[in-house]
């Protein structure tokens, strides 16, 4: 996965961005560090494809009989073609053992197009009632129950956490606002856990809330926890009652449990994650993660996620019905706070959705990354145009950003020719293998208080990884990269920027600390 909220605090992000911006729902903790120092074949017309077919041995995108009401149906096939060789393109090159993808237009067009296999061994066709993890996209969702619940006098977005959330693990002050939260603008670690394992057993605030930007997967867990204690129930029945009912999103689940995984295709997850976490790398199947907590809980079918972005296409437009008033949807639909370290350059960021700029104009987006699916989608509330795409692979550095921004710009260009547009589509680049850490900076003997510090730390919960941490005669690194200095108080922050993430060494032992403290999660000491 990308991180978000890297290391360095504002470096990168989410998708959670081992691309800087976007995160995934959980962070994998080696990707994280190194952004932060970064920081510092053909397709079926839509003429032929009316009758949808088996895929082919190889997996060749297969067009799922689009809709094609109004006048622009001739040239959303033709738009149709090219984006779903381009997602042929993006499956071959990558490696992906599956893609799928839904794209919606004027007048109720809805197009779905599948590559590859459900099981790519036993070359099952994916279908298209198979459930797809879509990471932190589903912030939007939970940012869409915490405006309901505003909009029904039940909470303010003014309100702090602690009122909302009685008994949450952070200290009496600074006040952090759900509106704070909803932005990623609350100065949270990244991914701590609710209630961390830290000296006081509390989380923190890196900055003063509201200054500045920085993902934060603890802040929706926080969220949807609201969600739930005032509706009285689990998030998931939440999410079914207050919007897939509503939307018609019948295949959609607010869960994502052991349960239904029948329902999904088979998923992978990185082979050896110290080399294979990069696109293109090896692929293994991958176990199942149960996950529930807000961050990254929905599950859904292409079907399902055309009807969410419909309604994100209607909502950017200020029409907010079945789940908003008018005027409730322009708020929810507000570029909010800027988000200098999301993946795209002149982001903003409000109740869950990204704001980015696409052929010129600001369309909604975001990425999500789980232990095996990536996933994006981009809407054009004004052309009324989007695109939804997931991939049955994960905790790589790849998230299909780059193929629904070209299908949303592809589908503008159909729909409105008149502006001009001829998109072309990002280069297929699967990173190359990893290079060897560069020489290590400054010289002279190690002090020996560092050199306890220094080994390689795991934790076995398949969101993190491992990490190892470097000692230097000028300090510590971690993976060889980024830079750490102690702060007063005991604990590590990336050197020379803030830093919402603390790190503590504990148990010296025979010399060496055997444990590694990062932001409340135990990794353990494991030198290979």
């Amino acid at each position: 996965m990308i991180a978000t909220t890297a290391l360095l605090g504002q470096a990168d992000c989410g998708a959670h961005a081992r691309e800087r911006g976007e995160s995934g729902t959980r962070v994998d903790r080696r990707n994280l560090l190194k952004t932060a120092v970064l920081a510092s074949g053909g397709a079926l017309s839509g003429a032929t494809a009316s009758a949808a077919r088996p895929a082919a041995s190889h997996g060749a995108p297969v067009i799922a009989a689009p809709t094609s009401h109004g006048p622009h149906a001739t040239a959303l096939a033709g738009a149709l073609s090219r984006i779903a060789a381009y997602a042929d393109a993006h499956r071959r090159g990558y490696g992906l053992p599956a893609l799928t993808l839904v794209c919606i237009g004027p007048d109720g067009y809805t197009a779905q197009v599948r590559c590859g296999h459900a099981n790519p061994d036993s070359h099952a066709p994916l279908r298209a009632d198979h459930l797809f993890q879509i990471g932190s996209i589903s912030k939007s969702f939970v940012a869409m129950c915490i405006h309901q619940l505003a909009a029904e006098g039940r909470l303010a977005l003014t309100d702090d956490i602690r009122t909302a959330l009685p008994g949450v693990a952070l200290p009496p002050s600074p006040p952090i606002s759900l509106a704070q939260l909803l932005e990623h603008s609350g100065g949270l670690p990244d991914d701590a856990p609710l209630f961390p394992r830290t000296p006081d057993g509390l989380l923190w605030s890196a900055f003063p809330p509201g200054s500045a930007w920085s993902y934060s997967n603890t802040g929706y867990d926080m969220l949807g926890k609201v969600v739930e204690r005032l509706d009285g129930t689990l998030l998931a029945v939440s999410l079914k009652r207050r919007i897939f009912d509503r939307l018609g999103m019948d295949g959609a689940r607010g869960e994502i449990i052991a349960a239904d995984r029948t329902r999904y295709p088979q998923s992978y997850s990185p082979k050896d994650p110290a080399v294979d976490a990069r696109p293109g790398g090896a692929l293994a199947p991958a176990a199942w993660v149960n996950v529930t907590f807000g961050s990254g809980c929905v599950a859904a079918t292409t079907g399902d996620m055309a009807k969410w972005l419909r309604y994100l296409a209607a909502a950017g437009q200020g029409h907010g019905a079945p789940l908003l008033s008018d005027d409730q949807a322009r708020a929810f639909t507000a570029p909010g706070i800027a988000a200098p370290g999301w993946a795209t350059t002149g982001a903003h960021y409000g109740a869950g959705l990204a704001h980015v700029p696409v052929e010129g104009r600001t369309v909604l987006h975001h990425t999500g990354g789980m232990v095996s699916y990536s996933s994006s989608m981009h809407v054009d509330p004004v052309a009324g145009v989007g695109c939804f795409a997931s991939t049955s692979s994960g905790g790589q550095d790849y998230r299909p950003r780059d193929l629904t921004a070209y299908a949303c710009a592809v589908l503008r260009s159909a729909v409105a020719p008149e502006a001009g547009l001829a998109p072309s589509p990002a280069k297929v680049a699967p990173a190359p293998p990893p290079r060897p850490p560069k020489p290590a900076a400054g010289t002279g003997a190690v002090p020996p208080e560092l050199a306890a510090l220094a080994g390689r730390y795991e934790n076995d919960d398949p969101w993190t990884g491992a990490l190892t941490i470097e000692a230097r005669a000028d300090g510590l690194y971690i993976d060889g990269q980024a830079p750490l200095e102690q702060r007063p108080e005991g604990y590590w922050i990336a050197r020379g920027g803030p830093s919402t993430e603390r790190l503590w060494f504990e148990h010296v032992t025979g010399g060496k600390a055997q444990l590694l403290n990062l932001s409340g999660r135990d990794f353990i000491r494991r030198d290979i």
